[in-house]
């Protein structure tokens, strides 16, 4: 931007504003159009956030308490979906992620959050899910087993594209079975920064990654 120099200005006694007036309604729009331009800046983050895919949505924890994206805030945070009737990769998966938890430093768990997301919300009461935690070890203070509604969730699931990535295959999908098993990496603005194949589990690179993450 260009420098300009301010001319002096003369105002006369019959003048309609003072200068003191004046001075008071520049300062009161120089703090409207800052205020406007954080508003908007706001607004784009909001919009270009992943957990603006949960807006209007409401979930509770395994511990049936209330689940919001606002308990992720600075924090480096890996997002799977699953059910706990789930016969094949949902226990694998989540007995592997333990294991990315593990190989974590202590500092660094401090720094992250898992999020298992039902995807069988008939079944699946957070009785159910803290039992499935239980069993496949996912002890970690900062991970949320949550459920919802079937309307909320299948909203969630197609925001996601979790069960195909048109409209012709997600209608046909049999659900919660034929959900895709991909790990979805936020990072601690809540940007989606990667996006991982979910069987296998690359658990090194995982939790290599991860602790990488935390510490930008």
């Amino acid at each position: 931007m260009k420098n300009s120099s301010t001319a002096s200005i003369h105002y006369t006694t019959r003048s309609c504003l003072s200068a003191a007036k004046l001075n008071v309604l520049t300062h009161l729009m120089v703090g409207l159009i800052i205020g406007a331009c954080s508003y908007c800046a706001q607004a784009a983050t909001d919009a270009t956030s992943f957990y603006s895919n949960f807006a209007n949505l409401t979930f509770k924890n395994q511990h049936n308490q209330a689940f919001n994206t606002a308990k992720l805030t600075q924090k480096v945070v890996l997002f799977n979906f699953i059910y706990t009737q789930c016969a094949t990769v949902c226990s694998v998966q989540t007995k592997a992620l333990v294991d990315v938890v593990n190989a974590l430093p202590n500092d660094i768990r401090s720094k992250v959050a898992l999020v298992s997301v039902s995807l069988d919300p008939l079944n699946d009461t957070p009785t159910k899910l803290a039992a499935f935690a239980k069993q496949n070890h996912a002890d970690f203070n900062n991970w949320h087993f949550i459920t919802s509604t079937p309307g909320d969730v299948k909203t969630l699931s197609d925001r996601l594209k979790l069960f195909g990535a048109n409209k012709k295959t997600s209608e046909t999908a049999v659900r919660p079975n034929d959900h895709i098993t991909h790990l979805w990496l936020v990072d601690n603005k809540g940007r989606l920064i990667m996006r991982y194949l979910g069987n296998p589990i690359d658990k090194s690179r995982l939790a290599r990654e991860m602790e990488q993450l935390s510490n930008l």
